[in-house]
């Protein structure tokens, strides 16, 4: 029995391009996968590939037309009767391929991975392999959008990006430098195809019962046997080294399907974080000739059901959902939204795949990630690493704040890329969700007078191919969605009758209390301040930025325009709202020469502006049923963005208030209404009922602490419920609540009131300390 072999052709290539407007051909060597950047570096001709403050350091590279990679490799090794394909896993975006002279494909999408079937196209020494990618902006000039297609944006600057499929960040947004890169991006290889092997295989949980599990396999064969009749497939089923299921199966086609069954009482069922272990199964599909196994599939296996039950709008008096049931357990959700770690997809690939970035979903307690319509798709490594710690993953398709082109051509790339995609991830366990985009339906409205429907790219191409590919999994048009009867209602808003149960907010510092009381949405899919946002900690990123800081701290810039972070108005804004913050809840504003203090002020905001909108979500279930906050890991140097760690792994304080908010199991002291009393709360993720002692410590605006309440708290598993009522008085507070549970003491926190900036800062310390992270509140040191 024969497996595919697959041979890389990763390494040193040889680079050749021709400098714009110079005539100059340069010629050097560049490392595959990788983009063109680091080697324009290396050469002397560009000294930062990504500035903080200047969207045009690499643009006269935008216009390099013929960035030529070669290559030569052997095939006397390779097994003469197989077939043979020359995969690409990732080219950025426009190029011709070309093997030994003779044009193989010509490539359009960088979200595609190539295969080529160069079976008798290959010599036995000496083949040369050469990739010429093309100029997306030039290239971007003969494909005219129409008058529907909006990219992002409002101005001509982000036009170019709209029929190339290419990644929306490099265009630059508020968290990405413009920067249109191009290379040779992921692995290159040659796969050797044995002749008799499984192409294709879906494995899905079709129902689960109270006695027994549904569970089904698709499966696509590939063979040069004309007559198969007398073979047999085989499934088997297995956990650990315990066979729980086997059956053989007569074959009358190379394509099939197997539904089978199994007792309940005999599985572990797959489980995201707090809800049980993220077991898995192992399945073997075998095919049989004359009782000799000839070819097999094998795959872990997670057993589950995710459902996701929901009502496009929130209707006043209907029954209204958002809602993600696991396993028939309705479950909240508690996580974040992942972008890619590097602005260059290759860079991204390699910090990704070193796995300690996920180790930080694991740390937060997260049980569900939402990959980002304006990134890239992850590699399987993410998808394992998921698997492995129960982490559910909403997967966007790579489209975000845009109304895209529907012409019929480019709809069909667009539905190619999405079946592969939805093959190439459809069977984990930690998929929970397809989504069509990010935010084009809020375009739509924003930019346009149609109706969110007419976008048939979301409407019918998306969403058909999950429904043929994927039946199993839900799919999202749009996060969030609008309905047609809610984009129209939104021109008049006191007359609304529509809402979104999907909602992207991001409520201003000043108000964040009221939004998250008022809001009718039911899941918030992104969300935290908007106005301002944590800063980094990081004399590196300070030192890039300083000169900028210095020029605009107390400039007064208008806004408009502000989607880059490289624009001046973008960062001028950012600290205008952050001044306009500190006035509020401290009376006081700050010079740059106080900048430590100042990153106190602001981070402490933003991180209780993400406590808050946490802890209101969990106490109000299944009112709310979850939320995904923006964002964890910033991909590049910024002092200012939302992400609460920067690129260098540096913990913003919001990060630490997340992880307490996060807890499974947690005591909150929240006020459910705007103008209500604070309450003390007991919060329940998990699948256990729970008991624990708890007591609350009381700090005033000297830092003195007195004991003020203890006590025993039952709480039924998946709930939450108030335990007691708070005293707040006429000072501010801090409170610290501590439990018991299984043996282990937890902590909390709450403030009340607007504590002087010397009673906050001393209050962040008493945290820190209580928590045993004041080593790692970088602000303090």
């Amino acid at each position: 029995m024969s497996k595919n072999i697959k041979h890389s052709l990763d390494g040193m290539w040889n680079l050749t391009f021709t400098m714009p407007e110079e005539d100059k051909i340069i010629k050097t060597e560049t490392f595959v996968p990788g983009n063109v950047e680091p080697t324009l570096v290396k050469l002397g001709l560009i000294e930062d590939y990504m500035p903080t403050d200047d969207r045009y350091a690499t643009t006269k590279f935008d216009y390099v037309d013929d960035w030529t990679y070669e290559t030569t490799f052997d095939a006397d090794k390779l097994n003469k009767s197989w077939k043979k394909n020359l995969v690409f896993e990732g080219i950025d975006t426009i190029a011709e391929v070309y093997l030994n002279d003779e044009l193989i494909s010509d490539v359009n999408n960088m979200h595609y991975i190539y295969r080529f079937d160069v079976t008798d196209k290959l010599k036995e020494k000496g083949n040369i392999l050469k990739v010429v990618i093309r100029s997306c902006q030039l290239w971007a000039r003969e494909h005219y959008h129409d008058m529907y297609n909006t990219p992002h944006g409002c101005t001509s600057f982000f036009d170019s990006l709209a029929y190339l499929r290419k990644t929306r960040h490099h265009w630059g947004w508020d968290n990405a430098p413009r920067i249109l890169t191009s290379g040779i991006i992921r692995s290159v290889y040659v796969e050797e195809l044995a002749p008799e092997r499984f192409e294709e295989v879906y494995l899905y949980t079709r129902e689960i019962l109270e006695d027994e599990i549904l569970l089904g396999a698709h499966w696509i064969y590939k063979t040069d046997k004309k007559n198969i009749t007398n073979r047999k497939i085989k499934l088997t089923l297995s956990f650990e080294d315990k066979e729980l299921f086997s059956k053989t199966y007569d074959v009358y086609h190379t394509q099939g399907m197997i539904r089978y069954k199994i007792p309940r009482k005999d599985v572990k069922l797959w489980w995201p974080s707090g809800f049980g272990n993220p077991d898995m199964h192992t399945v073997k599909i075998e095919m049989i000739e004359d009782n000799n196994v000839i070819a097999d599939y094998v795959s872990p296996f997670g057993i589950r059901t995710i459902r996701l039950d929901r009502t496009d709008d929130v209707v006043k008096g209907e029954d209204n959902k958002f809602l993600f049931i696991i396993n028939n357990e309705r479950m909240f959700i508690r996580g974040t939204n992942w972008k890619p770690l590097h602005p260059l997809t290759s860079i991204a690939d390699k910090k990704t795949k070193e796995l300690k970035y996920l180790e930080f979903l694991s740390d937060l307690s997260c049980n569900m990630v939402r990959i980002w319509g304006g990134g890239i798709y992850e590699d399987e490594f993410f998808y394992e690493y998921c698997d492995k710690h129960g982490i559910m993953i909403w997967q966007d398709f790579m489209f975000a704040c845009e109304i895209p082109p529907v012409e019929e051509e480019y709809c069909e790339l667009v539905k190619k890329e999405a079946i592969q995609v939805i093959k190439r991830y459809r069977n984990y366990a930690s998929l929970a969700v397809w989504c069509g985009d990010n935010e084009n339906d809020e375009y739509i409205d924003f930019y346009s007078n149609i109706r969110p429907s007419a976008n048939i790219l979301s409407r019918k191409y998306l969403k058909d191919a999950v429904i043929h590919h994927d039946p199993y999994h839900a799919y999202v048009d749009s996060s969030p969605f609008s309905s047609d009867e809610n984009c129209g209602e939104r021109v008049d808003k006191p007359s609304m009758v529509h809402f979104q149960s999907e909602r992207h907010l991001y409520p201003d510092t000043t108000n964040y209390q009221e939004v998250f009381r008022t809001s009718p949405c039911i899941f918030v899919g992104e969300t935290g301040p908007i106005n301002t946002c944590s800063i980094a900690v990081n004399d590196r990123i300070f030192n890039l930025e300083k000169a900028r800081l210095e020029r605009l701290w107390d400039a007064e810039i208008d806004a408009d325009g502000i989607f880059q972070h490289q624009q001046d108005a973008y960062f001028a804004n950012i600290r205008q709202g952050g001044k306009k913050t500190c006035l509020k809840y401290f009376n006081k504003d700050f010079k740059l020469n106080e900048w430590k203090d100042y990153v106190i002020a602001v981070n402490l905001v933003c991180a209780e502006v993400l406590k808050d909108i946490i802890e209101i979500s969990r106490v109000k279930r299944w009112e709310k049923s979850g939320f995904l906050w923006w964002s964890l890991i910033d991909m590049w140097p910024m002092i200012y963005n939302f992400s609460v760690m920067d690129c260098d792994m540096n913990k913003k304080l919001g990060y630490f208030w997340i992880k307490k908010s996060h807890q499974e199991f947690a005591l909150m002291a929240v006020r459910k209404e705007i103008d209500g009393e604070m309450n003390l709360y007991a919060v329940n993720d998990t699948l256990k009922d729970e008991v624990v002692s708890y007591t609350v410590t009381e700090y005033n605006i000297k830092g003195e602490g007195a004991l003020v309440a203890k006590g025993i708290c039952e709480q039924k598993a998946n709930s939450s419920s108030m335990i007691q009522r708070m005293y707040e008085g006429s000072e501010p507070k801090l409170w610290i609540f501590k439990w018991v549970k299984d043996g282990k003491e937890y902590l909390n926190h709450a403030i009340t009131g607007y504590p002087e900036f010397d009673v906050a800062k001393k209050w962040v310390e008493i945290i820190g300390k209580e928590c045993g992270i004041i080593d790692e509140i970088l602000e303090l040191k």
